[in-house]
């Protein structure tokens, strides 16, 4: 009974992780973990039960010393030991400490919950890849598993495509997601669902050319229906079809890094081929699997594939990637903690220390699993993982070349494929932190084990792996699996409930006039989601926030300090935690929290502008204007909010000036604000310097914005200047910034009217008649056009 339950578990999760978006979620998580170690559990105690064989899977003695590494990672260890093997997460502790006042032992990581997350998630990886080692040691479990990858990956192919095309920001037909993402079937982001596909086509191809028929030399009719009349024949066909709608579907979602792995791991596929030599004919029929994918593809359209390709380039026709700007600043991650990473699962908090790209957007990953890897484990973690994939591949592929059996060995070379295919996605992608492609992955290697070593002939060994006979070996993976299920599930119901409790509180936000009954509310159940998740640092900064409301500053104080030792990296608590140390007369506590926020995120323009206000009221007026100028330049929309600031910090003017940088915004909100007291030929200088400047602009963003909102800034701007000049009647520079304007814009036909009307106004008709055509033919529709058009002819 309880082989049957582990059977259907793993069938289970074969299935259910994809379709559960992609597992990513901690609902889905928590099913995927537990279910894993559910499976394996069931599956050991029937070992035990029934004395069944227990077999050798390659590489596990490597992932059990990657697993020990991540719990290294989470011990505290006493300072000196963290100074000598990761200097930089010492920094980090030690800075925290002399904050909080607290003096005690730190672990290497720099977020103990995201590495615990990820220890389990691995953990969940490990035992699903040795239950698949054992499952499909048995042969009939082998060939189901495989037809059952080859029904599920042909079924989601058909729905996602049509989901695709019928559906609008639909994940899984019913689920609505973001506007900006690609959803592609049940994914939200299409990259990893194709990163799914291509790990599922090349073991359904594989299941393709074994079922191919055997047909002898004879005209294309009579082979055709000598091939129907095989046996199995109607398996070929599924197999065929499925293998197609694969393979269209990781082209119809649009993921460059697919398609390119996709034609990478084909290449990969027909080397292997090639080197058995086990049929002629394989070849030219995946030339023609390609050649019919082509067509099939272009049934949909290739324009779209070669626009999204064409999105590489910029309007200057220079190839840029985003990604390139996140590898840079991975690299220098890697960099500071070379040795033994910041912490598995820790990238998103230390990420803001190293961005070099001002935008509200967080990075969750570093969109290259190679360089993550390295950033959160170090040179061990990749190591480890380099040598459990060398060890996969030398024990597997010694005993693949000595394989007679058809089906092994197309399997084999599906499987490895599948391997590379999204190893070679990882270069440009996070698909191994997707929690179904992760499970995937293993799933993959547990096959082109199997494939390698289980005996499918009646007169052959069950397997070629070693049999663990040593009965204490057995009950010592028994112990620890039902420990390991225990642990999984005790951490993944806390995490639940905890969120359970806090998705009710996220959202409010307490001012001044918040009711007190309403922060106590806040306050106790934010109490009770840290008592079942107590490693959650967002539970203890809300408390912390509700008890200063409350005036228990003891509490509050405690619940930051705690906060901070689980999360030291996070500016916002640091911020926060500041202006709490400041408000309890802590000045020199208060200066390094403020300092530290702003170390730990260098593009917040609000952390920059809050310790430059505090400088401010320090007296410290050098380098407040200095982190003053860096909050302007990051986003000239705290203009009116540093004016006030500078104004009742009692600032003159030359000192504003020095805190206002060089940046067309900003110039022109403190130009408005020297002609309103008085100093007008000041603001008349300030408003063309920023004339000279807004043809600048466009090189000058440092935001994530998008071209579309970049220009309407610009033009933005230079109406500004227009505005104010034609308003005090200086027609000559009024029109000097309308002609800056379309020189910089050509293609904005609101500046083309602006310049129409200016024009009129002169009595220059025949130009402004001119502007106006220009209007129409970038904007046939323009009101303002068409009506001045009308009113200019006789």
């Amino acid at each position: 009974m309880s082989f049957k339950l582990s059977k259907i578990l793993f069938f289970f999760l074969l299935i259910f992780c994809p379709l559960a978006f992609g597992t990513t979620e901690p609902w889905s998580y928590a099913i995927m973990e537990t279910g894993a170690f559910a499976a394996a559990a069931l599956f050991f105690i029937h070992i035990i039960k029934h004395d069944d064989k227990l077999y050798c899977v390659p590489g596990i003695t490597v992932l059990i010393i990657f697993l020990f590494y991540i719990l290294i990672q989470m011990i505290p260890l006493p300072g000196s030991v963290v100074r000598v093997i990761s200097p930089e997460a010492f920094k980090i502790y030690h800075t925290t400490r002399a904050i909080t006042g607290t003096i005690s032992w730190m672990p290497l990581t720099i977020n103990l919950k995201a590495t615990l997350s990820e220890f389990f998630r691995y953990a969940s990886y490990v035992v699903f890849y040795a239950l698949t080692v054992q499952l499909l040691s048995r042969k009939q479990m082998l060939r189901t598993t495989i037809l059952v990858i080859a029904v599920f990956g042909g079924l989601l192919a058909f729905s996602s495509i049509l989901q695709f095309y019928l559906t609008d920001d639909m994940a899984l037909w019913f689920r609505y997601t973001p506007r900006n993402s690609i959803v592609v079937g049940p994914y939200v982001n299409h990259n990893h669902y194709a990163g799914l596909m291509e790990m599922i086509f090349p073991i359904v191809l594989g299941l393709f050319l074994f079922y191919r028929p055997k047909i002898g030399s004879t005209s294309i009719l009579r082979g055709i229906a000598e091939i129907f009349n095989q046996e199995k024949a109607n398996i070929h066909i599924l197999v065929g079809t499925s293998a197609l709608l694969i393979i269209v579907s990781i082209f119809v979602s649009l993921s460059r890094g697919a398609m390119i792995s996709t034609c990478l791991s084909l290449i990969i596929f027909t080397f292997f081929l090639m080197q058995r030599k086990i049929s002629r004919g394989n070849t030219m029929v995946i030339m023609a699997i390609i050649v019919l994918s082509a067509l099939s593809i272009g049934w949909f359209g290739w324009d779209q594939i070669f626009e999204r390709f064409a999105k590489l380039k910029n309007a200057q026709g220079i190839i840029y990637e985003s990604r390139l700007a996140f590898w840079h600043d991975t690299k220098q991650i890697i960099n500071h903690f070379k040795l033994t990473g910041a912490g598995l699962g820790s990238f998103s908090h230390i990420y803001p220390l190293f961005r070099s790209i001002n935008s509200d957007r967080i990075l969750i990953h570093a969109h290259n699993d190679y360089l993550e890897l390295l950033a959160e484990g170090g040179i061990i973690a990749f190591l480890l993982a380099a040598w459990f994939l060398c060890c996969v591949f030398y024990r597997t592929y010694k005993i693949f070349k000595k394989r007679r059996d058809a089906f092994s060995i197309y399997i084999y070379i599906g499987s490895i494929t599948a391997m590379a295919s999204i190893l070679f996605h990882s270069f440009t992608d996070f698909n191994m932190h997707i929690g179904a492609n992760g499970l995937w992955f293993f799933l993959c290697a547990g096959i082109g084990v199997c494939a390698a070593n289980t005996g499918l002939r009646k007169q052959s060994l069950p397997s070629r792996l070693p049999v663990i006979s040593s009965g204490r070996t057995k009950l010592l993976s028994v112990a620890a699996i039902i420990v390991l299920t225990i642990g999984v599930s005790v951490f993944n119901i806390s995490n639940l409930i905890g969120i359970f409790y806090y998705t009710s509180i996220k959202n409010y936000r307490m001012a001044a006039n918040t009711p007190e009954i309403i922060v106590r509310k806040i306050e106790k159940i934010a109490s009770l989601a840290s008592e079942f998740d107590p490693l959650n640092a967002q539970y203890h900064f809300t408390i912390g926030n509700t008890a200063w409301f409350l005036k228990n500053y003891k509490k509050s104080e405690s619940h930051f300090c705690s906060c901070l030792a689980l999360d030291p990296v996070n500016p916002r608590y640091l911020n926060r935690f500041a202006i709490f140390l400041a408000r309890t007369n802590k000045p020199g506590k208060a200066q390094t929290a403020f300092r530290q926020s702003v170390v730990y995120d260098p593009t917040s323009p609000e952390y920059n502008f809050k310790y430059a206000v505090w400088l401010f009221s320090r007296n410290k007026i050098s380098q407040g204007l200095q982190y003053m100028r860096k909050a302007l330049s990051l986003d000239e929309k705290f203009m009116e909010r540093a004016l006030t600031a500078m104004i009742v910090s009692g600032l003159d003017t030359d000192q504003i000036t020095g805190a206002v940088p060089d940046s067309p915004g900003p110039l022109i909100a403190f130009a408005d604000f020297l002609y309103e007291t008085g100093k007008r030929q000041k603001a008349v200088d300030l408003y063309k310097k920023s004339l000279d400047l807004v043809g600048q602009a466009e090189a000058g963003f440092r935001s994530f914005k998008d071209k579309p909102a970049q220009k309407r800034m610009q033009r933005h701007w230079f109406f500004k200047i227009y505005n104010f000049f034609k308003h005090h009647n200086d027609l000559q520079n009024a029109m000097l910034a309308l002609q800056r304007a379309e020189t910089a814009l050509p293609m904005d036909a609101k500046i083309k009217v602006a310049l129409g009307d200016f024009y009129f106004h002169q009595g220059i008709l025949y130009k402004a008649r001119d502007k106006y055509d220009q209007a129409l033919l970038l904007d046939p529709g323009n009101r303002r056009a068409l009506k001045m058009i009308k009113k200019i002819k006789p």
